[in-house]
């Protein structure tokens, strides 16, 4: 149980440092800490209004499945 826990949460660091560091490599540090704030230009949405919907929806309904799951 010990090893295929060990296992698991190597895989999961990696794959988030992956994603990290290659996402710093790209952006460098004028990213945004959210990433929707990153598609805003002047004040100007650069996604479509459903877009951002949809991840906020999103967004609520894993926090929710969290709190149930509690």
């Amino acid at each position: 149980m010990l090893k295929g826990l060990s296992v698991c949460y190597s895989i999961v660091t990696m794959t988030f440092f992956s994603v990290a560091v290659s996402g710093y490599w790209a952006f460098g540090n004028k990213a945004e800490g959210q990433i929707l704030s990153n598609f805003v230009a002047n004040g100007k949405p650069l996604l479509p209004k459903w877009f951002v919907f949809m991840t906020n929806a999103f967004v609520i309904l894993q926090i929710a499945a969290v709190g149930v799951v509690r």
